[in-house]
């Protein structure tokens, strides 16, 4: 079994791998190893095709939660890539840090909750 946020964490860890990929490829296009690239491209092709599915189904769970200040603030942390100070302003909060610690802690058990079959 996995974690709440470890399930949460695939959408920025595909998104890395997409743009370490996109430089492995410019490289490779620099080096004009046209083979290598056309397999570099269909693996990224791939990558996009499954972040994006795991974005919007993602987002619809998030969306499932009941509370749309931490449903907003997983949204903007994990779908969207937005930093905590971003998060916190997006939820009407001041403090960061509070954002990041107490309310997403917060979130994350009620998005477990909300999802048992997942978080055992």
């Amino acid at each position: 079994m996995i974690t709440p946020e470890e399930y949460l964490m695939q959408i920025k860890d595909i998104g890395l791998r997409i743009k370490s990929l996109e430089g492995e490829l410019h490289d490779t296009e620099a080096e004009e190893d046209t083979e290598y690239a056309e397999e570099l491209s269909a693996r990224i092709s791939a990558d996009i095709a499954r972040y994006k599915e795991l974005r919007l189904r993602i987002r619809d769970e998030i969306q499932q939660i009941g509370d749309n200040r931490l449903s907003c603030l997983l949204t903007e942390y994990y779908v969207r890539g937005k930093t905590w100070e971003m998060v916190a302003e997006a939820i009407g909060v001041k403090d960061a840090k509070w954002v990041r610690t107490r309310l997403h802690e917060k979130a994350l058990k009620l998005f477990a909750g909300t999802f048992p079959k997942y978080f055992l």
